[in-house]
């Protein structure tokens, strides 16, 4: 896809998308949950889960003479739409930390740290718990795949925290602006700095010859998020 052809594509995917996002987030709204869980299925719907399966089936099927599917998302576009996204959750993100007023978590800091921390041993230590009984069943791979290595994986997957959608509810139900909202942002920051640190010392573990290289990303991310997060005074 080359000149007028791919901003016409990508046009066309941009409203799609954002019309039935729209009617599910509505949707979604009138049973009093998030939008931005109506959304997310949106997301589902519209991808290879059930567009493009019922797009293939119904090819397949002969009710339909192409693949709507790869017609309306093809492969070509995805890198387009990929980092329209990222720019998207960017803004979002950069409007968010606009919004947030320091006042609300002074005084908040050694609580934001502790909070945040003990949201990710937790599921963390229960998802490499969950190892034990998961790893000789689905990890048919085994010797490929150290058990230490499964272990750090599942603890990490289970203990992250989806920031945009977190940052989403909140300004939706107008919490961002309120104490327990702006201290619930702030963990979910540190959540996603430790989560890096982390998966620097997953990805050391499942590729031995890394660790050095982990060792230095996770000793950076902690020196950035010590000189740029306010202390207790500030806080």
């Amino acid at each position: 896809m080359q000149g007028p052809n791919v901003i016409l594509i990508l046009l066309g995917q941009i409203a799609i998308i954002l019309g039935i996002s729209r009617l599910m987030g509505m949707l979604f709204a009138r049973f009093r949950q998030p939008q931005v869980v109506g959304e997310m299925v949106a997301g589902i719907m519209l991808g290879p889960s059930l567009f493009g399966w019922m797009s293939a089936w119904a090819a397949a099927q002969g009710w339909i003479g192409f693949d709507w599917a790869a017609s309306v998302f093809p492969k070509e576009s995805i890198p387009n739409l990929y980092i329209l996204s990222q720019v998207g959750v960017i803004f979002f993100l950069f409007l968010i930390g606009l919004e947030l007023d320091p006042k609300l978590i002074r005084n908040r800091g050694h609580a934001v740290v502790v909070i945040s921390h003990v949201s990710i041993v937790a599921p963390f230590l229960l998802g490499a718990a969950l190892t034990l009984y998961l790893y000789p069943r689905l990890f048919n791979n085994a010797p490929q795949m150290r058990f230490a290595a499964v272990a750090l994986f599942m603890g990490a997957a289970m203990s992250i925290t989806a920031f945009p959608v977190l940052a989403r509810i909140l300004t939706e139900r107008n919490l961002h602006k309120t104490k327990v909202g702006a201290v619930a942002i702030t963990c979910a920051a540190v959540d996603d700095v430790s989560a890096w640190c982390m998966l620097a010392f997953v990805v050391a573990v499942a590729r031995a010859e890394a660790l050095d290289g982990a060792m230095l990303t996770a000793a950076m991310s902690v020196s950035y998020t010590h000189l740029t997060l306010p202390t207790n005074r500030e806080v």
